[in-house]
């Protein structure tokens, strides 16, 4: 079964809650990164996430002057942390109570990465499904098929037929 420690990215980038925003945005576009984790601003104390959603809803949206706005005046602040032994199941319990989509990893205190909802779903254990090259042609034909014809006394053609499979595998409880 695969852990937090087996999906996170340990390249995690960081700035102080003290910085500027211009200066997360420098850093976020250097290192081609959509989030940085914010240093505990005392030792003991929390990790805080900013994100570039924050950046552009709490700043941009507003005609903020990111050169004027602090990251901690806008950043999430107590991140909720992970344990690198965690489940992707519990992490993502995890992530859904508190409403967010990353969190840093923590081991004895020390950050040691950061985890999200885009991990989990990439490093999921989901078989893939190949569809057919035509699928989007056999499902508009079923489509088409269900509206104008779809009862027992119907004259089906092999078409139809395709149709009905795709229908009767879209909505299994029909």
């Amino acid at each position: 079964m695969l852990t937090v420690a087996d999906i996170m990215t340990v390249d995690v980038f960081t700035i102080r809650s003290s910085a500027k925003v211009t200066q997360a945005i420098a850093l976020m576009q250097k290192e081609n990164v959509r989030s940085l984790i914010v240093e505990k601003a005392v030792a003991g104390g929390a990790y805080g996430l900013i994100t570039e959603r924050d950046i552009v809803y709490k700043v941009t949206a507003k005609a903020g002057d990111p050169n004027s706005v602090m990251v901690c005046e806008i950043m999430k602040s107590a991140c909720v942390p992970v344990e690198p032994e965690l489940t992707l199941t519990s992490v993502a319990r995890r992530l859904a109570r508190a409403g967010v989509q990353r969190a840093p990893v923590v081991k004895n205190g020390e950050l040691i990465g950061i985890v999200s909802a885009t991990d989990i779903i990439m490093n999921s254990n989901i078989q893939s499904v190949d569809l057919p090259k035509d699928w989007s042609q056999q499902v508009e034909a079923a489509l088409r098929h269900r509206r104008l014809c779809w009862g027992e006394a119907c004259d089906l053609n092999k078409e139809s037929e395709v149709g009905r499979e795709i229908l009767r595998e879209l909505q299994p409880n029909a």
